[in-house]
């Protein structure tokens, strides 16, 4: 029992004397669940969502509806915000409300029927659009005056034409499919009018005739991939730098070959470069291997064509994915080589690794749960998220030069920054030789 007592204390002393392990086994884990889930709440349940829609032929009981809905909770003593900001539109400007939908300007176009206020008010189904004249120029009860009287037995009810059935009115809600926010704003504003169409026994209809998705079936489906594609590639591109960044840095200290490359006749930057470089493109290889199996295979689970999902992008688009790419795996190959520099293993450089990895996928997954309007040019110079809006661009059909050059420009910048901190390190012999 002494024996066994005296391996378990050596044990103990072992672990809480190393500080990087105390900090990777115990400290990390929960700080990082923590920040991820917090993170993920305030995406998923955030109170101060509001949508901003454009309204033709104005509804006050809709507004009333919306206004009730729940919107913003201030502070104590401070009225909640309402759930959609409403703008009303003229029935001339439905074109260019549309195209206001597409550009992000606003989430909704909703055109109700003129008078739907006083249709539901009646309680009553409008006329057919066949009988409208008459019915305006008659009495519901008689015949008009001056004309031949017809009695309603002559007319069996079986012999009424179907078309002369009342329509119900329409209420057409406009968006863009491939807008996050949008489609939020969509199922809240067809939640709301589905309610009062229910309570009100089906007075109206709801995307009937008319409405729905602003965009074409491919533009749909070039959204989808807008939404999964920059997530997967982002993944495949960490695993392949993960799979030899490690190895290639902190393996060569761990063997203790590292001292050999540097009594070469070498500059160490020289050094870090050639790293990088052979690191960058052994993942970009890697990645691009999975990411044509991937995008070769959407299309077959999605019962689409093959031929035409490549066909939908052009020569630059392609291009321009590339350069992304390779921008990123530099990125993250020279993070993850800083971690290993650091790193007195490779299993300790996995390890260190992690907070980075969580990073990245936050990052990728940040496609499916916002758009980020083109417009907005400072986001692009955020290093890795501006790699993965401008994949997301590519992908929905939506490619902007101007965000790709900045995007390219930012992230040299960085990968300059952070190669030139990467030398610092290889020069320190208490970083290289920390064992």
């Amino acid at each position: 029992m002494k024996n066994i007592l005296t391996v378990v204390k050596k044990e103990f002393a072992r672990f809480f004397r190393d500080r990087r392990l105390v900090i990777g086994t115990l400290l990390l884990p929960a700080v990082l669940i923590f920040a991820l889930y917090s993170l993920l709440g305030s995406v998923f349940y955030e109170e101060d969502e509001h949508y901003t829609a454009r309204v033709v032929h104005p509804s006050a009981l809709f507004a009333a509806l919306a206004g009730a809905a729940q919107g913003a909770e201030g502070e104590a003593g401070e009225e909640a915000a309402p759930l959609f900001a409403l703008q009303e539109a003229a029935e001339a400007d439905i074109p260019a409300a549309k195209e206001a939908v597409l550009a992000g300007e606003c989430d909704l176009l909703i055109v109700f029927p003129e008078n739907f206020d006083a249709l539901l008010a009646g309680g009553v189904l409008p006329a057919p659009a066949a009988e409208a004249s008459s019915a305006l120029s008659a009495p519901a009860t008689g015949a008009a005056p001056g004309a031949a009287e017809t009695p309603a037995s002559e007319t069996p009810a079986s012999e009424t034409p179907a078309s002369e059935t009342p329509a119900a009115p329409n209420v057409e809600i406009w968006y863009d499919s491939g807008s996050s926010s949008s489609v939020a704003a969509y199922n809240a504003a067809y939640s709301l009018l589905d309610g009062l169409e229910d309570s009100l026994s089906g007075l109206f209809d709801v995307n009937m005739s008319a409405g729905g998705s602003l965009v074409s079936q491919a533009e749909a489906e070039a959204s989808y991939y807008a939404m999964l594609l920059p997530f997967l590639i982002l993944t495949f591109l960490y695993s392949g730098c993960m799979g030899l960044a490690p190895e290639s840095v902190a393996g060569e200290k761990e063997r203790g070959t590292i001292a050999t490359l540097l009594v070469t006749p070498i500059r160490r930057g020289e050094l870090v470069v050639g790293k990088i470089v052979s690191l960058a493109a052994l993942s970009t290889l890697s990645a691009v291997s999975s990411f044509v199996g991937t995008f070769l295979a959407m299309p077959q689970m999605m019962g689409g064509s093959i031929g035409q999902t490549i066909a939908a992008y052009s020569v630059w688009e392609y291009l321009a994915l590339f350069a992304v790419m390779v921008s990123a795996v530099l990125l993250i190959v020279t993070l993850i080589s800083m971690v290993s520099s650091y790193a007195r293993s490779v299993k300790e450089a996995t390890s260190l690794a992690v907070p980075l990895m969580v990073v990245v996928m936050l990052v990728g997954i940040s496609t499916m749960l916002f758009t980020v309007p083109s417009a907005a040019h400072a986001v692009f110079l955020i290093p890795l998220y501006n790699c993965v809006q401008v994949m997301a661009e590519i992908f929905s059909l939506r490619f902007s030069p101007v965000n790709l050059l900045i995007t390219l420009a930012s992230n040299l910048v960085y990968i300059a920054l952070l190669v030139w901190l990467l030398t610092k390190m290889f020069q320190s012999e208490r970083v290289i030789f920390n064992r």
